[in-house]
């Protein structure tokens, strides 16, 4: 729950964080967070104020945890002639300092190399009682900054998979597993075990495969559990607030069919009912033996997505969902896009019977790094739906090549959907415009009008994640013109490292004619000249990988994505067929 923030108070009224201020922790375990505070209160104002211990609250910003006053959040107040930050926890005091430096101290990390100090003086309202509490647990993204520990508090993403923040600022919700697709690769391992125990692999066509486990087999149970168990007194941590163990299906449609996992798959009418047996019984024995603060995770992926009846999550087990069917150019709930109803039925099946319940995310396109990705339509919306039905956490794969690949708007990407992890019914708009005058300079004007054309016109089609460049966009003649002016404009608008940015940006537009042979690319006489000059600027930028595997992978899964949108009903009861029970 947010409550109002008052930014109206007389100025006379107002607390002037001036060198007369000190920063008081009130426990030791505060001291890092009330340093780091200090430190960016210098570069606002230009004074160093004093760190201390000491309990004298006269003029001074008081870091605090309250035990559990506070539920799972923080708050700001101003009482007197100082300024509270109290939250209920270690990390949720850590999460109200960051809170303090972009709210009252204009400190905003748009990047990890682009933070703005857009204030010179330290003003709170008399009034100032602000209280925040998480919408998700749990949040991670790929992308280039969230690697970044600093951009990382700054922007509230806590998810282990792509930094580490230190324990004396909170802290990680830490996969101490692998992140995904565990089962035969971490447990019980294919190579240490298929070999000589063929029968603990997936029965398929009459042969044993070491790509899936057979999740019925008794002694597959107790391998994993052990290995659990292993893995739990080498890495858990009873001081962390959440830990998460993951046993998730390999990345393949390889499931088991033998009689034992056929029957179970009947009695629940879903593939995921056996995954969820297997899981329940080493999550109860987890639970059993006091890892009050370990969950142990699966997935609803692709022949586990659909809700199994009969049976539900134990307490401490939280599902993945995957969207990676879903159309990203019509927002989850849209009931005209058949791929999303479907979805949004398994979403609205598994919110029901989970009570952790997690959703994996796609924000790129697979099939082509280097291209235009037009989801910014669907991005709050999408967030929105998911916290709407009780959903803890939430990852956005994007391009995890991203170092690589610095094209298309990662960045922007990457702080859009932090910012709506923090708050899913915020301003976008305005985040976005703050950013694109941060990251593009006077040139950020001009693709702001490029990405409001790109969004218009991008519901017009399907949007899956290996959509070929072809039918990204529906754009006219008119609009292709008019999105060339704008980049023109940004182009000769923006300075120095602004216009490195911009270059790279545009340099997915060009991506997405030469794909469709527009503009420049639309001369058949030129069209290989145009190419090469663009494949030579975007080598020139470093980028190595245009795609998450290989051209021949690409095209191949891009025919699958038109074919299937354009298909759906076919493959749809094909994919039940395979799939469901």
């Amino acid at each position: 729950m947010i409550s109002a923030l008052s930014l109206g108070t007389l100025a006379g009224s107002d607390i002037i964080i001036g060198a007369d201020y000190r920063v008081v922790f009130s426990s030791p375990e505060l001291q890092p967070a009330a340093g780091k505070l200090a430190d960016y209160i210098s570069k606002v104002t230009g004074n160093r104020l004093s760190v201390s211990g000491d309990t004298d609250p006269e003029k001074a910003v008081i870091l605090q945890t309250d035990g559990g006053k506070i539920p799972n959040g923080f708050n700001i107040a101003a009482k007197g002639n100082s300024v509270f930050i109290t939250g209920s926890s270690l990390s949720q005091t850590v999460r109200g300092v960051y809170a303090f430096l972009e709210k009252f101290c204009g400190i905003n990390c748009f990047t990890s190399e682009i933070t703005v100090y857009s204030l010179d003086e330290i003003r709170i309202p008399s009034d100032t009682d602000y209280s925040y509490a998480p919408y998700f647990e749990y949040t991670d993204t790929d992308w280039l900054s969230p690697k970044n520990t600093e951009y990382s508090l700054f922007n509230g993403l806590n998810g282990s998979q792509y930094r580490k923040i230190p324990a004396e600022y909170g802290g990680t919700v830490s996969y101490i597993s692998g992140f995904g697709h565990t089962l035969t690769n971490q447990f019980c391992s294919k190579d240490k075990y298929f070999e000589s125990h063929p029968e603990y692999f997936s029965l398929n066509m009459g042969r044993r495969k070491a790509n899936q486990l057979c999740l019925s087999n008794p002694d597959v149970l107790e391998i994993v559990t052990e290995e659990v168990f292993e893995l739990l007194r080498k890495k858990h941590n009873p001081e962390a607030d959440l830990q998460i163990v993951s046993l998730t299906q390999n990345d393949n449609i390889f499931f088991c069919r033998c009689a034992k996992c056929r029957a179970i798959d009947k009695k629940y009418g879903s593939h995921a009912g056996t995954m969820l047996e297997f899981v329940n019984a080493i999550a109860r024995k987890v639970k059993e033996a006091g890892y009050d603060n370990v969950v142990l995770d699966t997935f609803a992926y692709r022949y586990t997505r659909a809700v199994p009846h009969g049976i539900a999550p134990e307490d401490n087990v939280c599902v993945r969902l995957c969207s990676i069917e879903c159309c990203f150019s019509h927002t989850l709930d849209d009931p005209s896009c058949k791929t999303n109803v479907s979805f949004m039925k398994d979403l609205q099946g598994w919110s029901e019977i989970c009570k952790r319940l997690y959703i994996w995310d796609y924000c790129t396109n697979y099939s082509n790094f280097t291209g235009i990705f037009p989801d910014f339509g669907t991005l709050q919306k999408n967030m929105q739906i998911f916290y709407e039905h009780n959903v803890k956490g939430v990852y956005e794969e994007g391009n995890y090549t991203m170092n690589t690949c610095d094209t298309e708007f990662g960045e922007l990407r990457a702080y859009l959907i932090s910012k709506l992890y923090q708050n899913p019914y915020r301003d976008l708009k305005a985040d976005r415009d703050a950013f694109l005058a941060a990251y593009y300079g006077a040139g950020g004007e001009y693709v702001g009008e490029f990405l409001d054309i790109i969004t218009e016109n991008a519901p017009k089609k399907h949007l899956g994640i290996y959509q070929p460049m072809t039918s990204t966009l529906s754009l006219s003649s008119k609009q292709i013109a008019e999105c060339d002016s704008l980049w023109e404009k940004a182009e000769e608008a923006a300075e120095a490292e602004a216009k490195i940015n911009v270059r790279n940006s545009a340099l997915s537009w060009r991506y997405w004619k030469m794909k469709n042979r527009a503009s420049e690319f639309s001369d058949s006489a030129k069209y290989e000249e145009n190419k090469a000059k663009l494949t030579d600027d975007i080598n020139a930028t470093g980028i190595e990988k245009w795609y998450e595997s290989t051209a021949m992978t690409a095209f191949f899964t891009s025919v699958y994505q038109m074919l299937f949108f354009s298909l759906y009903p076919v493959i749809n009861s094909i994919v039940n067929l395979i799939y469901r029970v």
